[in-house]
């Protein structure tokens, strides 16, 4: 058997996550070499752009030119409210945090020493030219335009595609919709050779993902990515040692695929739950407007001077639970907008330990100008894993609040079982000592996540008791912080704050919202829960009580009978 190795050239349409780690997943085989990541960097010409909207037009008649307003308003002002954080900076952060890991393909070539090359259209000369020099074995296509014979064919064994769609139905365009439209109950991904029709060559490999009642186009969209990046890996590698398998698509007569309408897209909206999204995209878009008004106009520096000034000191304890880029919930915060979130932190904040604010409470001191606390509640493995490195990359403490029971388990959390299509992994007992290396501070979440607003006294005792003693065997150190699992108001009884003192913890907090002052109560700190919504402009109005939420909960404390609208 032949021991050189497969020589392959990576074409490629978008500088995506999802990309970046299929790319690493294949350099990291040993059978392989990529000798070039060739991206297709030509834009479409105003001429283009103007006879798509043309045809969209004709499509979906004049109403199309509001939908493309919207988004096109849409897009400038997400434009304008991330200028907080430079692009480069996070995914700078995020290759100090992972040394190894690429985030951005211009990373390879550092990392990997694999040449980054923007060849235009990947139909043009100078993409094949390019490939041609290359002299590769092997092309992989990833998310690019329709290649021709005249680029597809230069490699010495063609190219193969990763399509996130089961052939010869799901040819064709946009992965896992039509499978929720049609009602399916999985969908596929499919890598096949490339030839001269729309995702008609013949199949390497094959894998399908179930589709779950909670699914929407989006998470179902982050299954398939991972699935195909798997089965991508499998097919290289089977290719690279001469055991792959080739086989004809059969025949159909199932047309391809392609963008759905408007009216479609509002069809599967509805049907799954989700009628509301474009009424919430209208309402984001004059939340940023309005924010992007306060921080401009130098509105937002005004508030944080007067702070400062003010005798009655405030903080913020922001509250998150996982970050990783498979989830899409409230719950989950993607690396790289926990990054944002963490560089914004650092230039504008101070991010101060639990210890410190629960200290300065209790003797009823004031807190440190624009102090920040970070906590993280339940037990994901991921804020080991993700969060931890980046935080300890940038120098920001923070705290975990672990419910002791799902600990090295398989448990699932039921707010996950009953919502969520993906299985979280749990920390294991090795990655909480990790933590505390690492500058967490850890405390407690009950043993089993109960609902200490509905369980008798004798059950919520047991509770914070068993789960301080797990943890206290575990780190071999006491815990003296604690919250309480699901953090509103009618998730606690009124007794439950003595019985948490009882058992021997200092302090205690919710997760309703609101801020903490010196005169706060140590067994009654609010935190704020921040998420992958939360953009590096709606942190800042969370923290200084300028967003919306804030504004309406400020309104309700000065007047408490008025009704809301």
């Amino acid at each position: 058997m032949s021991t050189d190795k497969l020589k392959l050239a990576m074409l490629v349409g978008r500088d995506t996550p999802t990309t970046c780690s299929a790319i690493s997943m294949i350099a990291g085989l040993p059978q392989v070499q990529i000798l070039a990541i060739l991206i297709d960097s030509e834009r479409l010409s105003i001429a283009r752009r103007l006879r798509n909207l043309k045809k969209n037009v004709r499509r979906e008649g004049w109403s199309y030119l509001y939908f493309w307003l919207r988004e096109f308003l849409l897009d400038f002002l997400e434009s304008l409210s991330s200028r907080q954080i430079s692009r480069g900076d996070v995914f700078e952060t995020l290759r100090q945090s992972f040394p190894g890991r690429a985030f951005t393909l211009g990373q390879f070539e550092k990392l990997n020493h694999i040449p980054v090359l923007e060849v235009g259209n990947l139909n043009g000369l100078l993409a094949a030219e390019t490939l041609r020099k290359l002299e590769v074995d092997l092309g992989i296509v990833l998310g690019t335009r329709i290649l021709k014979r005249s680029t597809f064919s230069i490699p010495r064994m063609g190219c193969i595609n990763l399509h996130k769609g089961k052939v010869p139905e799901y040819r064709g365009m946009p992965p896992g919709f039509w499978e929720l439209y049609d009602g399916r109950s999985s969908a596929g991904v499919t890598v096949h050779f490339v030839d001269d029709g729309l995702d008609t060559g013949d199949i390497v490999g094959e894998d399908s993902v179930l589709i779950r009642p909670k699914d929407s186009p989006r998470t179902l969209r982050r299954k398939l990515d991972q699935k195909g990046n798997e089965l991508l890996v499998r097919c290289v590698l089977d290719l690279a040692k001469g055991q792959a398998v080739r086989r004809p698509q059969p025949a159909t007569s199932h047309k391809t695929r392609t963008s759905p309408t408007r009216h479609q897209q509002e069809e599967l909206e509805k049907g799954l739950g989700l009628s509301s999204v474009r009424q919430e995209q209208w309402i984001r878009m004059l939340k940023t407007f309005f924010y992007l008004t306060i921080f401009y106009t130098g509105f937002f520096h005004v508030v944080r001077g007067l702070r400062k000034i003010l005798p009655k000191s405030r903080g913020c304890i922001l509250l998150y639970h996982r970050v990783n880029d498979l989830a899409d919930d409230v719950l989950t915060v993607s690396l790289q907008r926990f990054t944002e979130h963490l560089l914004t932190l650092k230039k504008y904040y101070t991010v101060i330990p639990s210890s410190v604010i629960a200290e300065k409470v209790r003797l009823g001191e004031k807190l440190p100008d624009h102090s920040v606390a970070i906590h993280f509640d339940d037990c994901y493995r991921d804020v080991y894993t993700q969060a931890s490195p980046i935080l300890v990359q940038l120098k920001v403490p923070a705290s975990a609040f672990v419910s002791s029971g799902f600990i090295g388990t398989e448990r699932i959390f039921q707010h996950d079982a009953d919502k969520y299509p993906i299985r979280m992994e749990n920390l294991r007992p090795e990655d909480l000592s990790g933590l505390t290396k690492r500058g967490f501070e850890i405390g407690s979440h009950t043993v089993n996540h109960v609902d200490l607003g509905q369980c008798g006294d004798e059950e919520a005792y047991r509770e914070l008791v068993q789960s301080k003693h797990d943890l206290e065997t575990i780190l071999a150190r006491p815990v003296l912080m604690f919250s309480f699992p699901f953090g509103r108001k009618n998730n606690i009884r009124e007794k439950v704050p003595e019985l948490v003192r009882q058992a021997g913890y200092q302090t205690m907090f919710s997760a309703h919202g609101g801020y903490v002052t010196g005169s706060s109560d140590p067994f009654n700190l609010c935190r704020m829960g921040v998420s992958e919504v939360h953009r590096p402009l709606d942190l800042l109005m969370e923290i200084e009580g300028l967003s919306l939420g804030a504004l309406k909960m400020g309104w309700k404390k000065l007047w408490p009978n008025s009704r809301s609208s």
